[in-house]
């Protein structure tokens, strides 16, 4: 009986041991976590070798999930070292002509997952397409030896600039030698109707502009025989253009007379004409088993038989990944997109007298090597002409850069196949006159068509989070970051040394510089509606900061201190410099020779006034003075051979200073904007300085209603001048003669209110933010201006040899002195309250001092 005693608790605290363990164990295991989200358990990939990289969501230790392929070709593993756990699966290329399938099993002591891993094969896909129909002949009215008509109809696209490696027509070289128009006719002996051509470019010398289409429908035709189909103009773009015939059109013969061409030559790469395909079988069978010719979506009820009666190997596995869902987000976002319409920058340039902004609104994120194979399923186009053009670089010799443009294809409803030309990244070209309200086109580029390195878009991904996910996944030399108004396209190692974690505020600040200089320009009853397209900025590996048609430049070193905002802010070059370059896109309205380097600058320091923590740019007053004391005309002015044949920081304050009197002081606060549609509607002739450079002064007096004579005429715009050749981005006469000054003082004389003496308005005090170690002055600042102050004090001088020292004078905005009285000659002027006067100047008995005030009143100083 004691025995049992003692042996009955010793059971029981054995048994209560055991259930307290077990209940330990069940507790562990209920708060262990082991789980793989659902959309990473179907993984597709191209045929190339992959690497994919799983996550894991865990708190089990090492030891207690394994993971194992069933596969040799997929090796998979654990990756716990650093950072959240993964499956790093490392798939070998596939060179068989199908598709292949493996599984990872993950085994853990919750939860077991089996992981599916489709790789697409090696694939001969034959695309059933429109018909070309070769001509069998042609001649062109005059060509360069070696580049004859034939050379636009053998197939080959030029692939260089040597001889060798071109495979073009060329009007004869040399300026001058070729005499517009230029006129090419292929023939036909074939009784075919063709519906429409593609004429591609060289991507240079000799694109076509202005182009008449004629048809013959007989052989040998004369001038009589043939009826113009259409008139054209391809804006000597580089992009190739596809023009439709009218219906049934069966054409012996199709004429080409080219009335104008890139820097006067006329050229043609290859010109190729088509017949519509009226059935194609290939498509009509995919349309039985996918929703739509994007192959995106099968149809309900379709099963695996109906798979495989597609016969093409490629479309099969291709139902099989859409069928299973293994697309993963990443791939799909990607791959499977609608893309907008954008305006075309090339008619929007002509309009507004811009340089073009870019086409290259519409990525991708899709990267391709050179010779890749690439297949596109296109959706409905809803009647407009898309094609897809692979921008990859430039060799400029010691650097290279991103190009311009790229190799283009025509894309059209159904499937598309091509060959890569080059390596670089796919942009979708989808340009037309958005006032017909062009839809969306869904775009679908497969897997094993490229590389998915994705890009963001301020739009759509929106958030700095999104973007350090993206640009971490992307894999090509450069990304790509669009915002509203800009569209950033740098290496991607850079960015990630500089933006790795935040890109929105770069993407606002740009967005914002842009849009205020279009708010100078006057086009807010055109932009967005009808000109939607981004200004497309790269990163070359060589020079410095440029702007030209099609992309603006900054060098890629460079990148970490203009785009985040309070890198831009740390200096005011930051700032100046990108406002500078893509002033130059802006500036043509307001731009003639002599003004290149500094007329842009009106947006450069409007962009400084709008970030507000630093001063204008540019020459003080005094500047102004000493070519006034020499008599210098405009293109003169200061010291001209410093850039470009021109003094950029004297000729920059010009601008400004009507822009402070307009817009600062409240007297015409659209006084830009209307100067602009002004000059937009009655353009500068630029190609004649002197002639334009009188234009534009009327074009200030006409929309400001004032006589700006005195303003102009202390800017040097009526000093006779001729310079036979005046070199700045081109060689020019520059001739104003005093016929040309007489018309244009008369016409100013029409205008009875004149302008107050804003040739002396100073927007700067000395000591300002950004002002540097030089001296603007001590009178003048706007504010006088804008106040319209009287000189109420008794302002008197001091003369001690040359040296002026002004008292009572701080209400005056400058000092004259002038010979006789004050409508006498002006010998000089200074906004300083102590002077040293140039010792050319001669002081003696008529000599006069005077007092500006700020409506232009004269009030004459007595000495001390």
């Amino acid at each position: 009986m004691k025995t049992r005693k003692i042996i009955l608790p010793i059971i029981f605290s054995f048994v209560t041991a055991c259930l307290l363990v077990s209940c330990k164990d069940d507790d562990q295991k209920a708060f262990s976590i082991f789980d793989i989200a659902a959309n990473d358990l179907e993984q597709v990939v191209d045929k190339s070798t992959n690497s994919i990289e799983i996550p894991v969501n865990t708190t089990l230790p090492e030891s207690e999930w394994q993971v194992e392929s069933t596969e040799k070709w997929l090796k998979a593993d654990k990756s716990i070292s650093i950072g959240d756990p993964l499956i790093n699966a490392t798939v070998e290329e596939n060179t068989a002509d199908e598709a292949r399938t493996a599984q990872i099993k993950v085994h853990s002591s919750i939860q077991d997952y089996v992981i599916t891993v489709r790789q697409f094969g090696t694939y001969d896909i034959a695309i059933e397409g429109d018909t070309q129909i070769l001509p069998t002949g042609g001649k062109a009215n005059q060509f360069q030896s070696g580049y004859d008509i034939d050379k636009s109809m053998d197939g080959k696209f030029t692939t260089g600039t040597s001889y060798e490696e071109s495979s073009n027509y060329h009007s004869p070289f040399g300026e001058g030698n070729t005499n517009f128009p230029v006129i090419l006719e292929y023939f036909f002996t074939d009784d075919k109707e063709i519906d429409y051509f593609i004429y591609y470019t060289r991507k240079g010398n000799g694109n076509f502009g202005e182009v008449d289409v004629y048809t013959a429908t007989i052989s040998q035709p004369s001038e009589n025989d043939y009826t113009l189909q259409g008139s054209y103009d391809f804006k000597m773009k580089n992009n190739p253009s596809k023009i439709s015939f009218k219906k049934g059109t069966k054409p012996a013969a199709v004429k080409f007379v080219v009335k104008s061409g890139l820097n006067n030559f006329a050229s043609c790469d290859e010109m190729q004409f088509f017949q519509n395909s009226e059935n194609n079988t290939q498509e009509a069978k995919l349309l039985k088993v996918f929703k739509d010719i994007t192959c995106t979506e099968l149809k309900e009820g379709v099963t695996e038989q109906d798979i495989q009666e597609l016969s093409d190997k490629y479309f099969i596995d291709l139902a099989e990944v859409i069928k299973n869902n293994a697309y993963s987000e990443w791939e799909k976002d990607f791959r499977i997109r609608e893309y907008k319409a954008y305006s075309d920058p090339a008619v929007w340039a002509e309009k507004l007298i811009t340089k073009r902004y870019g086409n290259q609104d519409n990525l991708t994120g899709i990267a391709v090597e050179k010779d890749d194979e690439v297949i596109v399923l296109v959706g409905d186009t809803h009647g407009y002409d898309i094609s897809l053009q692979c921008i990859g670089e430039e060799d400029k010799g010691d650097y290279v850069q991103t190009a311009a443009s790229g190799s283009y294809y025509i894309l059209r409803t159904g499937i598309n196949k091509f060959k890569m030309e080059n390596k670089g990244q796919l942009f979708v070209m989808y340009n037309c006159d958005l006032t017909s309200h062009p839809e969306p086109i869904k775009i679908h580029i497969p897997i094993g068509s490229g590389k998915v390195s994705g890009f963001f878009d301020l739009e759509e991904h929106k958030t700095d989070l999104k973007y350090a996910e993206l640009i971490s996944k992307a894999s090509d030399k450069y990304f790509g970051i669009r915002g509203d108004k800009i569209t950033f396209y740098f290496h991607r190692e850079s960015l990630l040394g500089s933006t790795k974690n935040e890109i929105l505020s770069a993407i606002h600040l740009w967005d914002d510089i842009i849009g205020w200089q279009q708010e100078l320009m006057g086009i807010e009853d055109i932009r967005p509606n009808l000109f939607n397209n981004h200004v497309f900025a790269i990163s070359p590996e060589g020079g410095y900061m440029w702007a030209s048609d099609d992309r603006i430049g900054f060098i890629y070193t460079y990148l970490d201190n203009i785009l985040l905002r309070d890198k831009v802010m740390e200096k005011k070059d930051n700032a100046w410099g990108p406002a500078h370059e893509i002033g130059h896109i802006h500036q043509g309205a307001i731009n003639w020779p002599s003004s290149t380097e500094s007329s842009n600058n009106i947006f450069s320091n409007y962009v400084l006034y709008k970030l507000g923590k630093y001063c204008s740019r540019g020459l003080e007053i005094s500047k102004l003075a000493e070519s006034y004391r020499q008599k210098k005309s405009w293109a003169l002015l200061g010291d001209n051979g410093s850039y470009k044949n021109e003094d950029t920081e004297l000729h920059m304050r010009m601008q400004w200073q009507l822009w402070n009197y307009f817009h600062r002081l409240g007297n015409m606060p659209d006084f830009f904007p209307k100067l602009f549609k002004e000059l937009r509607a009655n353009p500068l002739a630029a190609g004649s300085p002197g002639t334009a450079q009188m234009q534009y002064a009327k074009a200030v007096c006409k929309v400001a209603d004032m006589d700006m004579t005195e303003f102009f005429e202390r800017w040097g715009f009526f000093i006779p001048e001729m310079i036979m050749n005046y070199e700045q981005y081109g060689t020019y006469m520059y001739m104003v003669s005093q016929q040309l000054i007489d018309q244009t003082k008369a016409y100013m004389a029409t205008f009875s209110k004149k302008v107050p003496p804003i040739y002396y308005l100073e927007d700067r005090k000395n000591g300002d933010v950004g002002i540097e170690d030089y001296k603007v002055g001590d009178v003048g600042y706007y504010t006088l201006f804008q106040d319209n102050v009287k000189i109420t004090d008794t302002p008197t001088y001091q003369l001690s040899g040359n040296n002026i020292t002004i008292k009572n004078g701080t209400q005056a905005v400058a000092f004259e002195i002038r010979k006789d009285n004050e409508n006498g000659e002006l010998l000089d002027f200074f906004n300083f309250l102590s002077y040293s006067i140039p010792t050319t100047i001669t002081i003696d008995a008529t000599t006069k001092f005077y007092a500006v005030q700020a409506d232009g009143k004269r009030i004459e100083m007595k000495a001390e």
